[in-house]
This record gives structure tokens, C-alpha cells and sequence, in this order.
């Protein structure tokens, strides 16, 4: 059996999946899909976790997906669809939290800065705006340097063929990650778990599991 994340850590959920125990005080729903499929943007509901707790602190997230075959030249035409989604995200948050999940392309990143730009100034002033980021993008201030979000949850999995040299980074040597990459949030899996001293120097903790969460229920 997988280790299950330190205490006050927050677990995505990606499919209609049970809450864990350790994350009933906070979790990370997914509350709307954005599908980007050449011109065509598509949208549709997001997870619909089971026995959710009373008082549970729900962080919404935006999933916005690029499709690998037919993928968007850039994000502008997805923008309204987007700041919308993130707008519903905004009321239905009880965290005050809303997080945009987007994995924009190199050649996206202007797009991509200033669709953050939009988001976060359409959303209420006291909802606080989360983003992932590509664990590479933390080598790479012209991502995240300036970045119009509350937090930036650079996601330490799923790296690809950066992967050995990025974990390398993240476990060993840190300080030439970006700042905002380094002790303020990160997302993790409990498939490509770090040493724990890695996840401990995050005031915040987000986890991914392959399963859903099946296992720890």
C-alpha cells in the first residue's frame, strides 16, 4: 500500500471519488472540464465527489485540456469560455480559493499570461486565485515572474522526458527553481513520491493518486 500524504495535505480530485480522511478539512474538486479542440472549445461538468463533509473547504478547479492531436494555435478563443468557468468556480467556492489547471504550450505563454490576467481581474477581490504550472516552467521567470495569481502550484509529476533532471532539481537543488517554485505551494503523486524533507518545505501540499484515491478511502 501507497504512504498517504502528511497531515494537512490537499487531494485533487479528478473523478467522482470519495474524499480521503486526511484531506475532509480541504480538497481540490474539479469543477469544470474545458476541452480545446482546434477552433471548437468544449465544456462540461467537472467531479462529483461522494460524502463530502459538512464544512468541508472546497477549492474549484478549472480544467482546461489541449487536445494532443488537433490543439488550439493559441488560447484567445478559449478565453471567454475560460474566464466564465472560473467565474461559476468563484461561487461555488467555500474555501475562497478558485485554481485554473492549464498546461499552455511554449507557444501559448502569452496567451496564457494574459488569460491569467482576465481571470483574475473578473473574479470577486476576495476570491483568491490558484494555477498549476509545468514543473519546467519553474526554470523560466518569462512564466511565472509577475504572474497575476495568488499562488502558483508548480506540479512535481508527470514531467516527461525532463523528468530524471527535474527531480534531481526539485530534490537537491532547489534554489535554482523560480522563488514562487520553491516554499509557497506544490502539487505532488503519490505515484512519484519525493523524501519527505522535499514536500515538507511547502506551506501548502496539493496530491495527485492515480486511482483516485481508491485505496485510502
Amino acid at each position: 500500500m501507497l504512504e498517504p500524504p502528511p497531515p494537512q495535505a490537499i487531494a485533487w480530485l479528478w473523478k467522482d471519488a470519495a474524499i480521503p480522511a486526511w484531506s475532509r478539512g480541504t480538497v481540490a474538486v474539479v469543477d469544470r472540464h474545458v476541452w480545446l479542440l482546434g477552433d471548437k472549445v468544449l465544456v462540461r461538468p467537472g467531479a462529483r465527489p461522494r460524502r463530502l463533509p459538512p464544512g468541508a473547504a472546497v477549492i474549484p478547479v478549472v480544467h482546461v485540456e489541449l487536445d494532443p492531436l488537433r490543439p488550439p494555435a493559441s488560447l484567445a478563443r478559449a478565453q471567454t469560455a475560460v474566464v466564465e468557468a472560473m467565474r461559476a468556480a468563484a461561487r461555488a467556492t467555500t474555501s475562497g480559493w478558485v485554481q485554473l489547471d492549464l498546461e499552455a504550450r511554449p507557444s501559448q505563454r502569452a496567451d496564457y499570461r494574459e488569460l491569467v490576467r482576465q481571470v483574475r481581474a473578473t473574479l470577486p477581490r476576495q476570491v483568491k486565485l490558484s494555477v498549476t504550472a509545468l514543473a519546467w516552467w519553474c526554470r523560466s521567470d518569462a512564466w511565472v515572474d509577475g504572474l497575476a495569481a495568488d499562488e502558483v502550484v508548480p506540479m512535481f509529476f508527470r514531467m516527461g522526458r525532463d523528468n530524471a533532471p527535474l527531480r534531481a532539481i526539485v530534490a537537491g537543488q532547489p534554489a535554482r527553481l523560480h522563488p514562487l517554485c520553491r516554499g509557497g505551494s506544490a502539487g505532488f503523486s503519490r505515484q512519484e513520491p519525493f523524501a519527505r524533507d522535499v514536500s515538507a518545505r511547502y506551506r501548502r501540499t496539493y496530491w495527485y493518486d492515480e486511482t483516485g484515491w481508491k485505496d485510502i478511502e
